[in-house]
């Protein structure tokens, strides 16, 4: 395990200690403490490897001869004192687009009705808070919107692909949510939970109906916070912004819908449980305020999607059980 910290409480994740799956076989990489710092430094989902316009994929197994695996995550990293039952909350600080390469990258395989027979690539510019995405017309100047694609911790159970999502660890959730000022809380399966960190988009449209984003690389500051015994309960992430609270249904495989539902019924458990709400009150407030963004609608059964109320529609939080 190395030693990577930077300073009293910085620690940095470096991009090349990185792997292709959420797994507690792997060995971590750095343990911290409760309340830590980390940037973690992420290649993009092609590992950087996709440069130019010239290369163009006309299958996914073309690119993948390239790249190899997709989704790089940095990490993992043991949190001290983290065991089965508790939560983790991340809370992502910053994200710096293009620390290594100032660019994104979008791309589509052979596709004969969008006139791309031999696939479609975009290398797309980043200056400052901006993306300029290449078109037939000029080059469209666009405002970035950072997030984080893939953030999860290990199963206890069998290992998954960073390029998939878990019903209750995250991983590839794809949801925009995840950005700056957000607060993730995933329930801790096994010990040291074990924290990666990778997939950073520049700009996403909802859904990601072409199932790629504007990816780039990027280094992501984040704190983390241990929460004990409170994963016990937990369905789903919870994924919290300044002026929301929210749920993340993102079981690989699983339709949208079934991923809605999954999400909504975690958040009904969070407005009685946490907030003192009746049943029947939770149920109305979500039928009166809830907000849903679909994260995913992608084939091969990538779907995710992220349910939330508006903090102005909540009391104040249930003091915790004295013990």
């Amino acid at each position: 395990m190395a030693d990577l910290t930077t300073g009293p409480t910085a620690v940095r994740v470096p991009r090349n200690l990185h792997h292709f799956s959420y797994d507690q076989a792997l060995t971590p990489v750095v343990e911290v403490g409760d309340g830590a710092t980390l940037v973690f430094e992420t290649l993009d989902c092609f590992s950087n490897q996709v440069v130019s316009t010239d290369q163009r994929f006309p299958a996914e197994s073309d690119l993948l001869d390239l790249i190899g695996a997709f989704n790089p995550v940095a990490g993992p990293v043991a949190i001290r004192g983290a065991r089965p039952g508790d939560a983790l909350a991340v809370t992502i600080r910053d994200i710096r687009l293009g620390t290594v390469a100032p660019y994104a990258v979008t791309l589509i395989h052979r596709d004969d009705e969008l006139d791309a027979p031999l696939g479609d690539t975009r290398v797309c510019p980043i200056d400052g808070d901006t993306v300029s995405f290449p078109t037939s017309l000029g080059p469209l100047v666009l405002p970035t919107r950072p997030m984080v694609g893939s953030l999860g911790l290990a199963p206890s159970g069998e290992a998954f692909p960073s390029l998939l999502s878990h019903p209750r660890c995250g991983g590839n959730m794809d949801c925009q949510a995840l950005r700056t000022g957000s607060v993730l809380v995933i329930p801790v399966e096994v010990v040291g939970g074990l924290l990666s960190l990778g997939d950073v988009h520049a700009l996403m449209g909802d859904a990601e109906i072409t199932g790629t984003a504007l990816e780039t690389n990027a280094d992501v500051t984040v704190t983390v916070d241990l929460l004990p015994g409170a994963g016990t309960a937990m369905g789903t992430p919870h994924l919290d912004g300044p002026g929301h609270i929210g749920t993340v249904g993102c079981a690989h495989g699983t339709d949208v819908t079934a991923n809605l539902r999954a999400a909504m019924r975690e958040l009904h458990h969070r407005l009685t449980a946490e907030y003192g709400y009746r049943p029947a009150e939770a149920h109305h407030l979500l039928g009166a305020v809830a907000e849903v963004t679909v994260n995913q609608c992608v084939h091969g059964g990538w779907s995710s999607v992220h349910v939330a109320v508006p903090r102005y529609s909540l009391p104040t939080p249930l003091p915790e059980p004295s013990s």
